[in-house]
C-alpha cells in the first residue's frame, strides 16, 4: 500500500472501505483485505493526529498565559 498524501485522503478511504464492507455481496476474502487495509489506514491517521497535536501543544506552549510570545534568553 503506498503512503497517502494526507489525513483527508486516509478518511476518505476508510470511509469507502466501510461503504464496502457494509456490502452483503462482498467475498470474505476480499472483506478481510478490506478490513486489514481499513486497520492500517487508521493506524496512521492515529498517528498523522498525534503528530498534529504534539505540534499544536508546541506552538501553544511558547506562548504566555496572557497570549504574549515567552522571551528565552538565548544562552539557556
Amino acid at each position: 500500500m503506498t503512503d497517502p498524501q494526507s489525513l483527508g485522503d486516509d478518511l476518505k478511504r476508510l470511509e469507502d472501505i466501510v461503504r464496502r464492507l457494509e456490502d452483503d455481496d462482498l467475498a470474505l476474502e476480499s472483506a478481510l483485505a478490506l478490513f486489514e487495509e481499513g486497520v492500517q489506514r487508521l493506524k496512521t491517521a492515529q498517528e498523522r493526529l498525534a503528530s498534529a497535536e504534539t505540534r499544536v501543544m508546541q506552538v501553544l506552549n511558547e506562548f504566555a498565559a496572557d497570549g504574549t510570545p515567552k522571551v528565552v534568553p538565548l544562552d539557556e
